[in-house]
């Protein structure tokens, strides 16, 4: 059955890991960004493990990272129903693809390979299919964790406002590297890089305006931000912990989203079971941990600001929930819009904007 459309109503879609009793790929969920209510999910594709999504531009196709050895990328048409049509699938060069990214053109789509700490760029046609990679880099080296940091782990791409940068933030080498990106052939060089403190694991990033970068550091559970101007190692102005001084228990970061407005950041904590919210200062980069909301679930992964970044929609993957948060700027703090749903194991969400 499909959902009834009202015009307060935003569509997000939410990848997952799938399992034969719980998820079978993609779904979709709608937003009411009056009220802060979330639809009961549908199923929108099938697909092995999209764990990670990005949406094109006019809302018109989507692109899933199924993140299995040998990885695939797969994009889809977004019908007018919400549903996805599958157009075709490409290999990642690499294993466990788990983050991507399209640059601001259009025509070109990042992707990065967790396991073999590999990256690449597709080329995405004017019908939305993907090409064969015309770029793919693979990382070298390792860090301290002797577990985690064995070799290099690409975790993320991000490319920068101007279309000029790429930036790859490795977990296994404790650096974002930054390449010079061609928007005309794809072609992407090493340019600099971005260090962060021994064992900390970058995994995902937020860019700011002038140089700055938020950097997720995934096992040490912090935020370290850069500022890079174009030198071959960025400045790194302060690294702040997300979790309670006097927290003790286990827990990682996953996710780290930056406001429209850029004074409140927000990340996720697994093992906490919370999101982090931090009061920015978008000229120095000076950055306050203001402290936590709980999740109301167990290992929160993705989260999402809503397309007029009013609410904050979560997803609890060992507790198979998406949550709704109302964002409160002045006083930099998330408040329950007392909606949640449940799907199965979400990773990721994405809003058609």
């Amino acid at each position: 059955m499909t959902m009834s459309l009202l015009a307060a109503d935003r569509t997000a879609y939410i990848g997952t890991y799938t399992k034969p009793e719980g998820s079978k790929g993609i779904y979709m969920v709608r937003l009411n960004e009056a009220t802060g209510q979330l639809s009961a999910p549908e199923l929108a594709a099938e697909s092995p493990n999209p764990s990670f999504l990005a949406i094109s531009k006019g809302g018109k196709f989507l692109y899933a990272a199924n993140e299995v050895n040998n990885g695939d990328v797969s994009a889809f048409a977004i019908l007018p129903d919400g549903k996805l049509s599958p157009l075709n699938k490409v290999k990642s060069k690499g294993d466990a693809p788990c983050h991507l990214n399209i640059d601001s053109t259009g025509k070109w789509l990042a992707v990065a390979n967790y396991s073999s700490g590999t990256a690449a760029v597709l080329p995405i046609g004017k019908d939305g299919k993907l090409g064969e990679a015309v770029a793919t880099v693979q990382h070298k080296g390792k860090s301290v964790d002797p577990r985690r940091q064995e070799g290099p782990h690409a975790h993320s791409v991000n490319f920068s406002a101007d279309n000029k940068f790429l930036y790859v933030a490795d977990l296994g080498l404790d650096q974002v590297k930054i390449y010079s990106f061609d928007a005309k052939t794809g072609a992407i060089s090493e340019k600099a890089q971005l260090e962060t403190p021994k064992g900390a694991g970058p995994r995902h990033l937020a860019l700011g305006d002038g140089g700055l970068a938020y950097v997720l550091n995934e096992m040490a559970s912090s935020v370290s931000v850069f500022r890079w101007t174009g030198e071959p190692k960025g400045q790194i102005l302060t690294t702040v912990s997300a979790i309670p001084a006097d927290y003790k228990a286990n827990t990682s970061g996953a996710e780290v989203v930056l406001h429209p407005k850029r004074t409140l950041l927000f990340s996720s904590n697994r093992g906490h079971d919370s999101i982090s919210i931090y009061r920015t200062e978008p000229a120095t980069g000076e950055t306050k941990l203001l402290g936590q909301q709980p999740i109301g679930g167990k290992v929160p992964r993705g989260f999402v600001l809503s397309p007029d970044a009013k609410y904050l929609v979560a997803g609890a993957q060992n507790s198979d929930l998406l949550v709704a948060f109302k964002v409160d700027l002045a006083e930099g703090k998330l408040i329950p819009s007392g909606s949640s749903v449940k799907v199965g194991s979400p990773v990721c969400i994405r809003f058609v904007k």
